[in-house]
């Protein structure tokens, strides 16, 4: 079975083919799902142009770089992270995933402020199912409040926003809540962007927690990396897989699957020890 990684990537070599990607009388998809990416290459596997299939049609994908504030400009660098970066900007429900240093965390953080900024929604809710790395030891009962606690497990998030002391300062403005998978049940949230990371440790029903969340005028964001599931638990029943699977090709959904390790030449090297 193929995976489904949000986009399809081709090579036309048929004059007729590339012609019909700018035919607004064609409903030509070449089996894109609703919202899937379209790279579209030629004989010579350059990069014609990128699309995307919406209602049914095949339309251009424009170039966007995401404004925030704590991080500057940001600027795709790959294919997929100009098509995430469009992802980001559209549909309800978004995920992203991909090994480690793709951008997952970096785009989803920077794309959310900036749209918060922009006044498109009143704060990022940011939710984490606190599972600590597979085989390590826990450090034991931290001390403080519920947020002091959280913390660590949203240093991700702090990564992308000034930091510790800037993720406090968002916190206390009320730009940012940070809260435990365990008490998210019954909560209604609108007007929020809920992003969930290290969305591998979820389980199908957890997926469906966070979905139910959504309140009027909210978007769910998740981003993981299959590869790093640490129970066993996650392995057999994995939300993040079963979703891309069961939404996949629904109007309010979008996926897209980053391939490149960007963050630096270094931490690309940990592919050498696979």
């Amino acid at each position: 079975m193929t995976e489904y990684t949000g986009f399809k990537d081709i090579v036309l070599t048929n004059p007729n083919d590339i012609n019909a990607l700018y035919d607004p009388k064609t409903n030509e998809t070449f089996g894109c799902l609703e919202n899937e990416y379209l790279i579209a290459r030629d004989e010579k596997e350059e990069v014609i142009d990128l699309f995307k299939c919406k209602d049914g049609r095949l339309a251009q994908v424009p170039y966007k770089a995401i404004e925030s504030k704590f991080a500057g400009k940001i600027k795709p660098r790959n294919i997929q992270q100009k098509l995430g970066i469009d992802m980001l900007y559209d549909t309800t429900i978004k995920i992203l995933t991909g090994k480690f240093g793709t951008g997952k965390d970096l785009l989803m953080s920077s794309a959310a402020i900036d749209l918060i900024e922009k006044g498109y929604f009143d704060k990022l809710v940011y939710v984490r199912n606190n599972i600590e790395v597979k085989n390590s030891k826990p450090i034991g009962h931290l001390p403080g409040s519920s947020n002091e606690k959280l913390l660590p497990f949203a240093m991700c998030l702090a990564d992308h926003v000034g930091g510790v002391d800037g993720l406090s300062y968002m916190i206390e403005k009320g730009v940012v809540e940070v809260v435990h998978l365990g008490f998210i049940r019954g909560r209604d949230i609108k007007n929020s962007i809920i992003l969930c990371s290290e969305a591998e440790n979820l389980t199908k029903e957890h997926i469906q927690l966070l979905i139910g969340r959504v309140g009027e005028g909210s978007n769910l964001w998740i981003n993981g990396d299959f590869k790093q599931t640490d129970l066993a638990i996650f392995e057999r029943n994995n939300g993040l897989m079963i979703a891309i699977d069961r939404l996949k090709g629904h109007p309010r959904f979008g996926y897209v699957k980053l391939l490149k390790t960007e963050r630096s030449e270094t931490a690309a090297m940990a592919d050498l020890l696979d």
